[in-house]
Formats: structure tokens, sequence, C-alpha cells
């Protein structure tokens, strides 16, 4: 079967099992529904919103951070002669805002670390998933987890540890 066309029967079948709710209650007769009071809600402190783990911008990041970076960023690891830089996204295959896909996707970046007291140099491409690839790299005693991409691909959140 063509693709495109298995693609429409499922996206009619999933339409299909999402309307067939309890469409029951709503055609029972108002008559016939007990009456429920219910007494006035009673107002509660609003709790204050998770703080997020430290993200810094780009610059100096400490092991066991996270840090965010733009494509052409570079930071540098503080406790490490370790350069990290944001080359470019190499795909992106996740679901847009606002589209129902079957499969989440993944974002593929690269990576540029660099030890210029060593003159090591290395390319890295990590994966949102690990499913087309690695997570993370390793290089210089660090670890770099790829923990977040932006949904243009312009940005991306890593997380650099001990190896």
């Amino acid at each position: 079967m063509d693709p495109k066309k298995l693609l429409v029967v499922l996206c009619a079948l999933v339409g299909l099992a999402c309307g067939a709710g309890s469409s029951a209650a709503r055609e029972q007769p108002a008559a016939d529904r007990p009456t429920v009071t219910q007494p006035a809600p009673v107002q509660q402190p609003v709790p204050k919103p998770q703080e997020k783990p430290q993200e810094k911008p780009q610059g100096t990041v400490e092991l066991g951070e996270t840090v965010v970076l733009k494509v052409g960023d570079t930071t540098e690891v503080a406790s490490k002669d370790v350069s990290i830089r944001f080359a470019r996204l190499v795909s992106d295959s996740r679901c847009a805002a606002g589209m129902v896909c079957v499969w989440e996707g993944e974002a593929v970046v690269e990576l540029t670390l660099a030890e210029p007291g060593r003159g090591e140099r290395t390319t890295a491409v990590v994966a949102s998933t690990g499913r087309s690839g690695r997570q993370s790299v390793e290089f210089a005693a660090c670890r770099v987890d790829l923990v977040a991409v932006s949904s243009g691909g312009d940005q991306v959140t890593l997380r650099v540890s001990k190896a």
C-alpha cells in the first residue's frame, strides 16, 4: 500500500477512536440527571514554580552544570582546558508544533571540542534521542550530554560532567 494512503487511513482511524468517547452521557435528558451541589472552592495558595537546573549562557561552565549555546557559540570548561562549540544543526526530523506525528523524530547536532593547551580538537555528532547515534561524547576527561535542542534547532542545552 502507498505510504500516503496508509497515513490517511491511520489518521482517519485515530479520529474515529477519539470521537467515539462518551457521547452517551451527553445524550441523557437533563431531567434524569441528578442535581449535584458543589461547595464554593477554597482558595489555595499558588505554589511557586520549581526552579530549573542552573543554565548558564555561553562563557564558562563548571563540571556538573548545564549550558545553553546558540549556533556558533563556544563555552569553556572552567576546571579543564576544554572548549565546546555548537557548530551546527545536522538534521531535524522532530514533529513540528501543532502536528500529530507517529514518531517523535530526532535532532542531530555537531559539536566541536578542543583542548587548546594540547592542540587537540575533534568534531562529534550527537542526537537528541540516541536512535541514530549517541547522545553524549567524551573528550579530555569531560563528558558532554545533549539535554535539549530548541524547536528551531538554533540553540542546544548541554550538560558537562567528569568522564
